[in-house]
């Protein structure tokens, strides 16, 4: 096929640093992948971060792995996996890993599309039959360089590959290097994936058409690079927006209604104070009043709060277990009568999170603080679910969030926040799914215990995490 080369000396996107393997590990571990993704990188530190990530978290799910090597030699990639800390030599011994040359599958000289998908869905049910949850591939498709073949038979496979896609148990990432395929080639690629993972983001796809439309869509994009920026902008942007509008909706109806009603009280009260000459009255009328005063002045400070508190939200990578201690033994400092019992998870739990899980675990513990006549709750830390996920449970021995507050998260509203403590609860829930987290309340009625999901990625030095 003509070479579609020569988009190395651009500045600009390819000047920026690689994505950290953390994020995009944290992504993978969280996120609901299709069948058919890609990868648009620059850099092989970008690539080998991303495709690590990806070969990592399908053996943590008991896939078969299959990876195809072309433009870096399969030893580069074996190197790769063993510094991500995956026991590469164990997989590959056992045949959950297999690392070999994109050839094996793509063909040697004549590519023929209709003859490697059949290949792939025999990969698949070879995978199924061997008893694995199903096939992981990662291809790097410079191989279509070398092959007697136009790009546009590339681009047939990747749509026949989608319209056989549901009859497999297969989730592949296709590598397209950015100094390498042009513009016309990545904009027809970027046509052809649900999700894409470009400077270490996984993507929505808005340039995607699905195969039943692909007849009808038309000429193929171009400006390749331009558009791969736009889907990282529109995606993040998507997002921002998303968090912004529910947070301003919730603080609103806050003011809008939570004070209205508190100032009703007020007003109401001070009438009738106004009018009545009735002494005996006159101290639990006053009281009402302060009560009503105390809950506005209250509630208008937490708004302040959280608003301060989103805004200055600060990413990055701590270890999970000390951010945990350290929040704890500062909320003793400040709470005497507070009381905190700690399970530290097993020592090869050791894992490191995103710092706002502090937040979310000082947010929590606050809230049964206040709301608790003994103050005494236990925290405690999971990894029994997915790889790359840990689970922080907070628990008390009496209910601290009430069942409307409950209620009122689950269905993602604002309505009915009768208290500070609805807005302190949107906090944690907001940080957590920030970071790809989840917030959940086990209970049906009031709720006596608190569990949120963190991503997380080794703290220290590689672990056998996959045999």
């Amino acid at each position: 096929m003509p070479d579609p080369v020569g988009r190395g000396t651009e500045t600009g996107a390819g000047s920026r640093d690689p994505p950290d393997g953390p994020r995009i590990r944290a992504q993978f571990a969280t996120a609901d992948l299709p069948r058919h993704l890609a990868l648009f990188y620059r850099t092989r530190a970008e690539q080998l971060a991303t495709v690590s990530a990806f070969v990592e978290r399908g053996l943590a799910l008991d896939e078969r792995v299959v990876y195809l090597a072309d433009e870096n030699e399969v030893e580069t990639v074996v190197d790769a996996l063993d510094a991500t800390g995956i026991d590469v030599a164990a997989c590959r011994d056992r045949g959950r890993l297999r690392v070999e040359d994109a050839r094996a599958v793509y063909g040697e000289d004549t590519f023929d599309p209709a003859r490697t998908v059949d290949g792939v869905e025999s990969l698949a049910r070879e995978a199924v039959e061997d008893g694995y949850a199903g096939l992981r591939l990662a291809g790097e498709n410079t191989w279509s360089f070398e092959a007697d073949c136009e790009f546009d038979s590339v681009i047939e496979f990747e749509r026949d590959f989608d319209r056989r896609c549901p009859e497999f148990e297969v989730t592949a990432l296709c590598q397209y290097s950015l100094d390498r395929f042009d513009d016309a080639a990545v904009g027809k690629a970027l046509q052809t994936h649900e999700q894409v993972v470009y400077r270490g983001r996984l993507c929505e796809n808005p340039y995607y058409v699905p195969p039943a439309e692909a007849l009808e869509a038309g000429a193929p994009l171009s400006n390749g690079t331009l558009l791969l920026e736009q889907t990282r902008d529109v995606d993040r942007f998507e997002r921002d927006i998303e968090r912004r509008e529910q947070r301003l909706s919730v603080v609103n109806r806050v003011l809008r209604h939570n004070l209205r009603n508190d100032l009703n009280v007020i007003l109401g009260r001070l009438d009738w104070f106004e009018r009545s000459d009735a002494d005996p009255g006159q101290a639990e009328q006053i009281r009402v009043i302060r009560d009503a005063a105390e809950r506005l002045l209250a509630l208008s400070e937490k708004a302040r709060h959280v608003d301060r508190t989103l805004e200055s939200v600060d990413h990055g990578q701590v270890p999970l277990l000390d951010c945990i201690e350290e929040t704890v033994d500062d909320l003793e400092s400040e709470l005497p009568d507070l009381r905190v019992t700690l399970e530290r998870a097993p020592p090869d739990a050791a894992a490191a999170a995103d710092s706002v899980v502090g937040l979310a675990i000082r947010e929590v513990i606050s809230v049964a603080a206040e709301r608790l006549d003994d103050p005494s709750v236990t925290v405690s830390v999971r990894t029994d679910g997915p790889a790359g996920v840990a689970t922080v449970d907070v628990a008390a021995t009496d209910p601290f969030v009430s069942q409307g507050t409950r209620d009122t998260l689950r269905s993602g509203s604002e309505e009915s926040l009768q208290h500070a403590v609805g807005l302190s609860m949107w906090v944690v829930k907001w940080v957590v799914e920030s970071v790809n987290g989840s917030l959940r309340m086990p209970s049906d009625g009031p709720v006596d215990r608190i569990e949120f999901t963190v991503p997380t990625v080794p703290s220290s030095g590689p672990t056998d995490r996959s045999v």
